[in-house]
């Protein structure tokens, strides 16, 4: 018998009754949902490096699979991706010098560096207002929080 992963029922109507769903609509929910976990599982570089080592990388149906999985950067479907890594790395499978090069756990060694590297400088800049500016950064020397321009990288740069 074949294991499906598992979905979540419906929402509840305002009765508390669940609505029943088509097998259509349940087979559709079981696509969707593995389809949604094998484009995430690319963000991984481990993962990908196990799919070249195993050999899909060299079955053109698998590429052909890869070509197809390029709907989710639609908005209707991206916006149920939580590691945008992902779609880099489904641009990536596209080359088949990439797709060789992931057989190498040297290569597949610097992705996660870089990846590492990456997620430790990251950062959203917040903008600001002229007003909400002076009321924070008089708030934050009040408190001995260094002004936003002296934090470079997660560090509090000393400017003496």
């Amino acid at each position: 018998m074949q294991q499906h992963p598992t979905i979540l029922p419906p929402p509840t109507l305002p009765d508390g009754s669940i609505p029943p769903r088509s097998r259509e609509q349940e087979e559709n929910l079981i696509r969707f949902q593995a389809e949604l976990e094998f484009i995430q599982c690319l963000s991984n570089p481990q993962y990908l490096h196990s799919l070249a080592t195993q050999g899909y990388f060299g079955k053109e149906t698998f590429i052909n699979y890869l070509k197809y999985l390029e709907y989710w950067r639609k908005p209707q479907y991206v916006k149920f991706i939580v590691y945008p890594t992902s779609l880099i790395y489904l641009t990536l499978l596209q080359s088949s010098l990439f797709r060789e090069r992931l057989a190498d756990p040297v290569f597949v060694n610097e992705l996660i560096r870089v990846g590492i590297k990456h997620h430790e400088t990251w950062r959203i800049e917040k903008p600001q207002t002229a007003n909400a500016t002076t009321s924070t950064n008089d708030d934050d020397e009040k408190k001995g929080v260094a002004p936003d321009d002296q934090i470079i990288n997660g560090h509090i740069e000393d400017d003496g």
